[in-house]
């Protein structure tokens, strides 16, 4: 049960995600009865994937026009590592979103079938335990964070498009050829980016329907409701067991996105730095639409961060409402036997994040990240500096050769 403005942005979502091929099989969405469905896969949706996946792929070879390598990047071998790093990152995007789709593609299907009988089970607990005004103030701010983040990921799109543009040394159809692809896989990366954060979405709400429940059963002035925690306590643990599995199955197409997510800020930094020093020369616009990709790829990626962050911090923190119980004046044996129970399901399954089971992401781990960028950053300047000093100090010992020879 979703809002309508919840439902429309996530059905937006959907679209992009049916556009890039990345859904393991379509839905049947009929809003107007709130019903969706799981349609059997067809072989026209197989082979509009398989099309459109080998067309990322081969529009990685227009992406090195000799236009572009004697370009802006043609003095400056940090820039070129740049260059051909961030084309195998995208490469590495493409094959473990597209890998994961076509190898897990059956296991994908299970998790749709397996999430949409969940909703349909746990459907009736949204309608007799959680308040429905609690409930739509919970969807209504998802809907805007979704809304904001499709929003900010368009906006950085646009400005990374005027600046690559911008960057162009010379504009022919095969340099605009390349920026053309280059377009597409910020439109796919966009689209996957747009998918995750949704998933996200869908978590968090249930996560929350679960908080808003258990402040309902605490409110309520029968105090008995053994059979309302017994249900309330099993919603909480498949939707953690949801959580997990839809970890676990994007997992490598998952740390592909946090690795580009990664690069593409210490790029888009360098750029800026090197924007500054007037090593790389540029209009008033290139500066304002440079400043807007700062910022609105610093928003995309925090947001992106903090709702994860938001996710496993709801399913972990159930255990705050349980403490709650314990104000209450009486007890039966009965309620205090479930609550026990349920108190312990939440500390034997705690929800972590982990990009192939090594790096947790929290929030600590996003100030961390956030540093780390900088100081790549700060690294490459280093770099840079030195190979500026270089043709000078050989320059000095040229001179200085003749001048022995002529003595």
């Amino acid at each position: 049960m979703l809002h309508p403005k919840l439902g429309r942005v996530m059905n937006l979502v959907y679209l992009h995600a049916v556009g890039f091929a990345l859904l393991g099989t379509t839905l049947r969405i009929r809003s107007w009865r709130r019903t969706v469905r799981l349609e059997k896969l067809s072989w026209s949706y197989l082979l509009y994937s398989l099309c459109l996946s080998i067309c990322l792929m081969l529009s990685i070879y227009f992406l090195f026009p000799k236009a572009v390598l004697d370009g802006y990047i043609k003095y400056n071998i940090i820039l070129q590592w740049n260059f051909f790093m961030m084309t195998g990152l995208r490469v590495m995007a493409l094959l473990g979103c597209y890998g994961t789709i076509w190898v897990k593609r059956k296991d994908i299907i299970g998790l749709y079938e397996d999430a949409l009988s969940y909703w349909k089970r746990y459907r009736s607990l949204l309608r007799s335990h959680v308040d429905r005004k609690d409930l739509k103030d919970l969807q209504l701010s998802l809907a805007r964070k979704m809304w904001m983040q499709i929003i900010v990921c368009y906006s950085t799109t646009t400005c990374s498009t005027v600046i690559q543009y911008q960057l162009l040394g010379v504009i022919n159809k095969f340099s605009l050829m390349a920026l053309a692809a280059r377009v597409s896989q910020f439109l796919h990366f966009v689209a996957f980016k747009m998918s995750f954060f949704g998933v996200l979405i869908l978590l968090e709400n249930q996560f929350g329907a679960v908080h808003l429940a258990l402040e309902g059963l605490h409110n309520r002035k029968d105090k008995k409701g053994v059979k309302a925690l017994r249900f309330i306590a099993a919603m909480h643990l498949e939707t953690f067991q949801l959580a997990r599995r839809i970890f676990s199955l994007s997992d490598i197409a998952n740390a592909a996105l946090f690795v580009n997510m990664f690069m593409t800020s210490i790029n888009i930094l360098y750029h800026a730095v090197q924007y500054s020093n007037e090593t790389i020369k540029s209009s008033g616009w290139g500066v304002l639409f440079g400043n807007g990709l700062i910022v609105f790829n610093f928003w995309s990626t925090m947001m992106m961060m903090n709702m994860l962050d938001r996710v496993v911090t709801s399913c972990n923190h159930v255990g705050h409402h349980l403490k709650q119980f314990s104000d209450l004046p009486s007890l039966s044996k009965s309620f205090q036997r479930e609550l026990d129970i349920f108190a312990m399901e939440v500390r034997r399954n705690r929800l972590v994040y982990k990009i192939c089971g090594l790096v947790e992401l929290d929030k600590p781990a996003c100030l961390s990240y956030i540093g780390s960028i900088l100081t790549q950053v700060i690294i490459l300047m280093q770099f840079d500096l030195r190979l500026k000093k270089q043709p000078i100090d050989h320059t000095y010992l040229t001179h200085l050769s003749k001048n022995v020879s002529d003595v």
